[in-house]
């Protein structure tokens, strides 16, 4: 296995229990989250729906790969913004995402860390797409 890529085992994410309407909670490598739905929908809006998630996920993944990469560097990067949003989505998708180098950068310096921000794992894996394979969960047997 590549340096930095993780196994199917590490990458386990349960939507364990429903709290009410579509509001779920999730577990997230021992964090535990709520994903919900505006009323709109049918929800409680108790917490981000899953395109946030998607969006988060992009965003952190971006801010984390270009600050990781500036410190293995010594590049002087303060912080990253990143501002992502869903565009477009049916039989096409697109994403945008806007990202504000802060720090004392020269040009060089905000243009390869832009090159870094491509690079970063979800941005892949979101570009390569991905075959989802489902498969159905025993039914726990009643406790009563």
């Amino acid at each position: 296995m590549r340096p930095g890529w993780r196994k199917e085992a590490d990458l386990a994410v349960e939507s364990t229990k429903r709290i009410e309407k579509l509001a779920y909670r999730v577990n997230v490598s021992g964090h535990e989250v709520i994903a919900d739905v505006t009323e709109d929908l049918g929800g409680s809006n108790r917490g981000p729906d899953p395109h946030d998630f998607l969006q988060a996920a992009l965003a952190a993944c971006t801010a984390i790969t270009v600050q990781m990469y500036a410190n293995r560097k010594g590049i002087p990067l303060e912080s990253v913004d990143v501002k992502v949003r869903i565009a477009l989505e049916g039989p096409e998708n697109q994403i945008h995402r806007e990202v504000r180098l802060l720090g004392r950068l020269d040009e060089a310096q905000k243009a390869r860390l832009l090159e870094i921000a491509e690079k970063c794992p979800i941005h892949r894996f979101l570009v390569r797409g991905a075959k989802i394979e489902t498969r159905p969960l025993p039914t726990p047997r009643s406790t009563t």
